[in-house]
């Protein structure tokens, strides 16, 4: 798959996520190798209302979760505040923290999903229903490749538009930004 094969299939990436042991020694590597900031960041959060993490209910998975943009897309990094299963835990335990998922905002969700399902993916973790939800979903056949699926519509737009918005106008010399999600 080239990512002009991706981009007409799932429409453009809209984020990268990372793994991290500890957020702000990662917002720090991130700003001083790569420039990358400000950032905000959502402290001890459980976003997952209503998921499924491999079957089970994972509505109180805690994390701590920081964003940042490269150019259009948004940086993600990820911190999970337990030891509980969990599809970050999961690589945590291999000793593979790092690059996490890929994030599409796909036009139609339904579709999206069913075309992953028929290509070699499965779903890991999923929300919503099969209309409007959100899924990470792993290759079987290559090696930690996760996308995440969000369907693409006003609520998302506002949400990555609002969140780049409010780090354009945030003082810009200072790193972190505190947000309630």
């Amino acid at each position: 798959m080239n990512s002009t094969f991706l981009q007409s299939r799932f429409g453009p990436i809209r984020q990268i996520a990372y793994i991290v042991a500890n957020i702000d020694d990662a917002i720090r590597a991130w700003n001083i190798e790569m420039g990358v900031g400000p950032f905000a960041v959502a402290r001890d959060v459980a976003p997952f209302a209503g998921a499924h993490y491999r079957g089970e209910p994972c509505d109180d998975l805690r994390l701590n979760l920081a964003f940042a943009y490269l150019g259009d897309v948004q940086l993600e990094l990820i911190e999970q505040l337990d030891e509980r299963p969990s599809i970050y835990r999961e690589m945590l335990d291999r000793g593979n923290p790092g690059l996490h998922h890929y994030c599409f905002g796909v036009d139609d969700y339904s579709s999206a999903c069913q075309s992953l399902m028929k290509t070699g993916f499965e779903p890991v973790v999923q929300a919503g229903d099969a209309d409007n939800g959100m899924m990470y979903c792993q290759s079987r056949t290559i090696p930690g490749l996760i996308l995440e699926i969000i369907p693409w519509n006003d609520n998302s737009k506002r949400y990555f538009d609002g969140t780049r918005q409010y780090l354009a106008g945030v003082d810009q010399d200072q790193l972190i930004h505190e947000i309630i999600l």
